[in-house]
């Protein structure tokens, strides 16, 4: 009865992993969008304080114009008022130092307008960018949880089929089948193919394929070390 047990074992472990291969790598995906999504905001909030911040320091710049003006107007007016050439050149070379500090004051005026509009629009596409993002979430986050759902029976089950067989099974042999299972990528127990092992395609001796035709021990293959049995035997 050994080997029909290992050969059920099988079937439940090929069904187990199926089963987890149908959940794939959806919640590290999950975990992945949940990311992105936590990025984007924090890049969304700090740009929106930062237009804050440009708001601020353009009113400040449109005062700062101001004022200028307001100071080059009140020195054209002292020029009706001066009496000799030095008081002149004195008001005047005020009036261009005002001017360059307006030009400089504009010139940071219409960075901060370039910097606000660019920032404008990264935010609004982000927005619009994070608001699909999150439906995309949503939608995984559904489709994970009605497959969890859909497969926990099942899975369950499965789990408690796979301790029975295993409690009829000697505990060395089962060390054999978790070591395979492990090298093999999830398949311990194969069927013979013609003379050939159904895993590797190994040639098996003639007396091994009497001897598993026959039902009689259990026999490995010697080149991928997987449990070898003929189709005829029934589980």
């Amino acid at each position: 009865m050994t080997m029909e047990n290992l050969i059920a074992l099988q079937d439940i472990d090929t069904k187990l992993k199926d089963i987890n291969d149908l959940l794939g790598d959806l919640p590290s995906k999950i975990e992945g969008l949940d990311a992105q999504e936590e990025s984007m905001r924090n890049i969304i909030l700090d740009s929106r304080n930062r237009l804050k911040e440009l708001e601020i320091e353009l009113q400040k710049k449109e005062v700062d114009i101001a004022q200028k003006d307001e100071k080059v107007d009140k020195l054209k007016d002292q020029l009706f008022l001066v009496t000799n050439n030095k008081q002149y050149d004195a008001i005047m070379t005020e009036i261009d130092h005002l001017k360059e500090k307006k030009s400089s004051f504009e010139t940071d005026t219409i960075n901060l307008l370039d910097e606000k509009e660019t920032l404008t629009k990264t935010v609004d596409q982000m927005s619009n960018e994070l608001e699909s993002l999150s439906s995309d979430i949503i939608m995984r986050k559904n489709k994970l949880e009605s497959v969890i759902l859909d497969s926990a029976d099942e899975k369950s089950n499965l789990e408690n089929e796979r301790q029975e067989k295993i409690n009829k099974i000697d505990g060395n042999i089962i060390s054999v089948y978790n070591k395979v299972m492990v090298a093999r990528n999830g398949l311990a127990v194969v069927h013979l193919e013609g003379s050939g092992c159904g895993g590797c395609g190994a040639h098996i001796p003639p007396q091994v394929v009497t001897e598993l035709r026959a039902n009689s021990g259990i026999h490995r293959c010697d080149i991928c070390g997987r449990f070898l049995y003929s189709q005829k035997i029934s589980v």
